[in-house]
């Protein structure tokens, strides 16, 4: 009969503490493997080779700083805290100065799929990096950790958006920059956020009632930013999810080739390949978007159709092409 040990095998606070500690000394050579990452991490996403950016991810030493801010909180000590907060610092300098100027060398410019899935955030985003941290911290207090920070940094992947900043950058497309960044804030926010609450909730915490408020008050600016991020990535994902049941619902002849939503203008933007409808079909079919939750958005529909003989013209076929190859919502899997 197999038995079941239920009991927890916790490493002490001050082993917890040694390992960060030694996980957060940064030698040239781990500057170094960082470089070697994100070089990676920029030619597959340069070329969209998606075995390429597996193996960025798997070399990434990024989680490092993050750890020390997320374990640093938990465990009430917050020279950790200021030591990741430099690590993490320094790394994300690095990353954005190696993959400027990565993208700014290469003669290739293009938008990529990779590059554009690395633009926008859902809530099975958030539910990963929640979970991807607390399985961090339990694997950190077990002292086994090293096959789990591969895969949370594979299921994570930080330093893509990190390096998809810098090719927004350098390109002067500041819309992918910020866009970029705000994907790699919101999954750092919570991956150091569930490192925090798991260490907290497991009672490493040694909190001193002054020195919690004192710092409470230092981190509430970060914390009220990352959750605004949070909200907005909620948000954006009902309203795709909406969308994509309007589209199932209404235009199932024809085929969804891109979905566009401006949350500020309000307004949604299709091109589908099919049938041409008239402008009383079309009004009528904005009419029904109140019955998805989109009365307040504007319907603006482009159509792609063929030929009497059921052919496409060269120049129709070419920009259908252009545009299924530039990738659409990660959302709706249409990549």
């Amino acid at each position: 009969m197999i038995e079941v040990n239920l009991t927890p095998d916790l490493v002490s606070r001050e082993q917890l503490i040694g390992k960060i500690q030694k996980d957060m000394d940064q030698t040239v050579l781990v500057y170094a493997l960082l470089v070697c990452a994100t070089l990676i991490a920029s030619i597959g996403l340069n070329y969209n080779s998606t075995t390429t950016i597996i193996g960025a991810m798997l070399i990434s030493p990024l989680l490092n700083g993050v750890n020390g801010i997320g374990f640093g909180l938990g465990l009430s000590h917050f020279n950790l805290v200021r030591k990741g907060l430099l690590v993490f610092t320094i790394q994300v300098i690095i990353i954005l100065v190696i993959s400027f100027l990565f993208f700014y060398l290469t003669p290739i410019k293009d938008s990529t799929p990779e590059i554009l899935t690395q633009t926008s955030a859902t809530i099975w985003d958030i539910l990963i990096a929640l979970i991807g941290g607390s399985a961090l911290a339990f694997a950190k207090v077990r002292g086994r950790d090293n096959d789990v920070i591969i895969g949370v940094s594979i299921g994570t992947s930080l330093i893509l958006p990190l390096c998809v900043t810098g090719y927004g950058v350098s390109i002067r497309d500041y819309a992918i920059a910020w866009d970029s960044a705000q994907l790699f804030f919101t999954n750092t926010f919570l991956i150091g956020l569930s490192l925090f609450l798991t260490i907290w909730l497991l009672q490493y915490s040694d909190f001193k009632h002054h020195r919690f408020w004192k710092f409470g008050l230092a981190a509430l600016p970060i914390f009220m930013i990352g959750l605004f991020f949070v909200y907005t990535t909620v948000e954006t994902t009902i309203i795709e999810y909406h969308a994509k049941r309007f589209v199932e619902a209404n235009l199932s002849d024809h085929y969804l080739l891109a979905q566009t939503i401006d949350e500020q203008q309000q307004s949604i933007a299709l091109t589908l390949v099919g049938e041409v409808l008239s402008a009383e079909e079309l009004q009528k079919l904005a009419s029904t978007l109140s019955d998805y939750n989109l009365k307040e958005y504007q319907l603006d529909v482009t159509f792609y159709a063929t030929n009497q003989d059921g052919t496409f013209d060269a120049s129709v076929l070419a920009k259908i092409l252009k545009i299924q190859n530039e990738g659409t919502s990660k959302f709706l899997g249409l990549d």
